[in-house]
């Protein structure tokens, strides 16, 4: 495990795992033109982020919440950016407090979500130790 000490910090985990969460999140605005199909890729990587934090086993609950919101907003940027540059074009013509208030509510909602699965992502864990 000597050459892998970087898969277990929270900041590459959460980089790759928001990587292929932003790429299915595009493929999603590519293939289909239905909005509530958006919310498959957001499941998918929600599911894959517990699947992680189980799997690295972290005690503390700030690098499993860490590691969860990182992987929900990079995801969530990289969306952003793709819409607002690529399909849209008018990431320019929204002034600057349009994107904070609309990456401000996707931090909240990512909040939340990574706060249920950070904690749950060690429920049974705290008996065996």
């Amino acid at each position: 495990m000597k050459n892998f000490k970087s898969a277990l910090k929270p900041f590459p985990v959460s980089l790759a795992l928001g990587v292929l969460g932003g790429a299915a999140l595009i493929v999603t605005t590519i293939v289909t033109t239905k909005g509530l199909a958006i919310f498959i890729p957001y499941t998918a990587l929600i599911i894959a982020t517990f699947a992680a934090l189980r799997a690295v086993q972290w005690s503390a609950f700030s690098k499993r919440f860490t590691t969860s919101f990182l992987t929900f907003m990079v995801a969530t940027i990289i969306l952003y950016l793709f819409i607002g540059i690529y399909d849209a074009g008018t990431i320019l013509d929204i002034p600057i407090w349009g994107h904070i208030w609309r990456l401000g509510l996707m931090a909240a909602i990512g909040g939340a979500l990574s706060f249920s699965v950070a904690y749950f992502a060690n429920i049974g864990r705290s008996q065996i130790v």
